[in-house]
């Protein structure tokens, strides 16, 4: 069984070379590949316990990058448009200013809720470890929130 403790340990090793992975596949979009590699690092962080000490954890994280990938690509190839871009639209710049006209997609957010996105889509890795330590929470429970919050707007999209 792999600890919580040891989640954040192979998050770091790792991040990197699954994000250049996804990038690669991804043909080279940024926003794709930092979702699929989040995705990635979320279904790990939520299966951690049922994996053994032998399980190659590297091969299981490529495994799962592939199919986080094929149903990224599944949604996307159906002319959809990606939650994740639409924020990054939506949160252009580090020092909080969002464009009147999209504000409207972050009305349903609590103030913590866009601080948390707008921390996360300004900054890379390193500052997202960083950051996640400034908010008082490890990086696999940033990752998490994320993962709601986007669920959360996703479901009061109209």
């Amino acid at each position: 069984m792999i600890t919580s403790e040891n989640c954040e340990k192979v998050i770091g090793e790792y991040y990197r070379e699954i994000y250049n992975y996804c990038f690669a596949k991804l043909r080279f979009d940024h926003h794709a590949a930092e979702d699929c590699t989040q995705d990635v690092f979320v279904t790990f962080f939520s299966k951690h316990e049922k994996l053994d000490t032998t399980t190659n954890i590297r091969i299981w994280l490529y495994r799962t990058a592939d199919n986080v990938i094929k149903t990224y690509l599944r949604k996307t190839e159906s002319n959809t448009v990606s939650l994740d871009d639409t924020l990054a639209q939506t949160i252009p710049d580090p020092k909080g200013n969002v464009m009147e006209e999209d504000s409207q997609l972050l009305d349903c957010l609590t103030e913590e809720e866009r601080r948390l996105v707008q921390i996360y889509y300004s900054s890379d890795f390193g500052d997202k470890k960083k950051a996640a330590a400034e908010l008082g929470m490890t990086l696999p429970a940033l990752y998490q929130r994320i993962h709601k919050i986007k669920k959360k707007l996703k479901s009061s999209d109209p």
